[in-house]
C-alpha cells in the first residue's frame, strides 16, 4: 500500500504508537546521544557568551564577534566531506568521529590558554572548532544508521537530535548560572566547557561501539567519494536539500526581524535561541517516529511549512508580543526536527554501507553551503532593498520549492502504480 495514504493508516499508526518496541532503539544511538549532549553543552556556553566576551569585556570591535559569528554559521564545508570518505575508506567511523570531537576539545583547552584578545587568535579557535564538527557529523550519523534497523531510522536519529537539542538548550543556561554567581569570571565558563568537552570524548569511547557490519579492504571496493551523483534516487535527496536550503531564511535574521517589528531588547534574542533548541527537544523524537511511520520525503518537504509561519510570525505584527515569539520558536522548533533528524535518515536509507559516511558528508555540505548562500543573498536584499523585499522573495521562493517538490513527488507515485 503507497505511504502517503497515512491519513486513511491514522487509527493503526497510534496503535501501534504504543507498542514499546517501536520506540527502541540502539545502544549506539544512546551512547551518540550523550556524546553530542555533553558536547553541545560545551559548544553552546562558549558560542553564547562571546559577545560579552568579545565586544563588551575585551573591547574588540564588533567585526570580530561578526567574523566568529560567520566562521561558526558556515565554517570548512568541505570537510566533512573529508571526515565522510575517511570513515568510509578506513571502515572506522567512531575513530574518525572521535577525531573531530577530540579537536573540539582541544579548542576548548584553547579559549581557556590564549588570551582571545585578537581577531586571529578568535578565527583560529572558532574554525578549528567547525572543522571539528564538520569530521565528526557524517560518521557519527554513519554510526547511527547502520546501528539502526530501516524502518527505525528516523525515530534513531530523533532520539540522537533530541539529545543534541538537550545539550543546545543547556549550554547557554549553564553560562549564565555561571557568570551569575562569578561576574566577569569567562575562564570558569571555559574551563566548565572543557570539562564537558572531555566528557563527551569520554562518553564517545565508553558507550559507542564499532558497527558489526562496517567493510573492509578485503570484502570489496574502495567507497567512491563521488557515488552519490551517479545513484538517482541519492542525487535527488541531494538536490532536495540544496534547493530547501537556497530559500531558507537563517534564524539569527528571524529572530531579529522578531525584536525589531515587536520593539522588544535585544536581551531576548539568545532565549529566543534556547526556547527553538527546547521545542526541537520535544518534538524530535515523536517527529522521527512519524516519519519512519507515513514516509520520511513528505515530513521532510511538509516540514518547512512551519517556517513560513515562522516567517508570518516574526514579520506580521499579530499577534503581538510575545504570543508572535511563542508561535516563531515553536514554528523554527517543528521546522528542526522535521529536517534536521529526517533528511540523514531519508539519505541512509537510500546510500549503501560502504559509502554511507561520504554520502551523508555530500548531503550535508549541499544543505549548508545552499544556507550559506541563502545567508548572503538574504542579508544584500535587505540591505538594497529593505526587510519588507527580503522576507516576501524569500518566502514566495519557499512556497514555489514546496510546491514543486509536492508536485514532483504525486507525478513519481502516479507514474509507479
Amino acid at each position: 500500500m503507497y505511504r502517503g495514504d497515512w491519513l486513511v493508516r491514522l487509527p493503526a499508526l497510534s496503535r501501534a504508537a504504543w507498542n514499546p518496541l517501536r520506540w527502541r532503539v540502539a545502544a549506539n544511538v544512546w551512547g551518540l546521544g550523550i556524546t553530542s549532549l555533553l558536547t553541545d553543552i560545551s559548544s553552546e556556553m562558549v558560542v553564547s557568551i562571546l559577545p560579552a566576551y568579545l565586544v563588551m569585556t575585551g573591547g574588540m570591535a564588533p567585526l570580530a564577534l561578526g567574523l566568529a559569528t560567520g566562521l561558526h554559521e558556515g565554517g570548512p564545508l568541505f570537510a566533512a566531506w573529508m571526515g565522510g570518505l575517511i570513515a568510509d575508506r578506513s571502515g572506522r567511523r567512531k575513530l574518525t568521529a572521535g577525531l573531530g570531537y577530540g579537536v573540539s576539545a582541544i579548542c576548548r583547552l584553547g579559549w581557556l590558554l590564549l588570551p582571545g584578545q585578537s581577531m586571529s587568535v578568535v578565527a583560529g579557535l572558532v574554525l578549528s572548532d567547525r572543522i571539528g564538527k564538520a569530521i565528526r557529523t557524517a560518521p557519527r550519523d554513519a554510526v547511527v544508521s547502520l546501528s539502526t534497523e530501516p524502518d527505525q531510522l528516523s525515530t534513531a536519529f530523533g532520539v540522537h537530535r533530541a539529545l543534541d537539542a538537550a545539550g543546545a538548550t543547556l549550554g547557554p543556561v549553564l553560562a549564565f548560572f555561571v557568570l551569575w554567581q562569578l561576574p566577569r569570571r569567562y575562564d570558569v565558563v571555559f574551563l566548565t566547557s572543557l570539562v564537558a568537552s572531555l566528557l563527551g570524548v569520554l562518553a564517545l569511547a565508553l558507550l559507542v561501539s564499532e558497527p558489526a557490519d562496517r567493510p573492509t579492504i578485503s570484502n570489496g571496493a574502495r567507497p567512491d567519494a563521488f557515488a552519490v551523483f551517479r545513484d538517482v534516487p541519492a542525487r535527488r535527496v541531494l538536490a532536495l536539500a540544496a534547493a530547501f536550503g537556497l530559500v531558507t531564511i537563517s534564524d539569527a535574521f528571524v529572530y531579529l526581524l522578531l525584536v525589531q517589528r515587536s520593539e522588544a531588547g535585544p536581551e531576548w534574542i539568545p532565549l529566543l535561541y534556547t526556547a527553538s533548541a527546547a521545542a526541537f527537544l520535544v518534538l524530535a523524537i515523536p517527529v522521527g517516529y512519524a516519519a519512519d511511520r507515513i514516509g520520511r520525503r513528505p515530513v521532510f518537504v511538509f516540514g518547512h511549512a512551519f517556517l513560513v509561519l515562522s516567517y508570518a510570525a516574526a514579520f506580521s505584527r499579530f499577534p503581538a508580543w510575545p504570543w508572535n515569539a511563542l508561535v516563531c520558536v515553536a514554528s523554527l522548533g517543528a521546522f528542526s526536527a522535521a529536517s534536521d533528524g529526517v533528511l540523514p535518515s531519508l539519505a541512509s536509507a537510500l546510500l549503501p554501507a560502504h559509502t554511507r559516511a561520504v554520502g551523508l558528508a555530500w548531503v550535508a555540505t549541499a544543505a549548508s553551503a545552499a544556507r550559506l548562500c541563502s545567508a548572503v543573498v538574504f542579508g544584500l536584499l535587505w540591505t538594497r532593498a529593505g526587510a519588507r523585499v527580503a522576507v516576501l522573495t524569500f518566502t514566495m521562493a519557499l512556497i514555489a520549492v514546496l510546491c514543486a517538490a509536492a508536485w514532483g513527488r504525486s507525478v513519481e507515485s502516479s507514474v509507479s502504480r
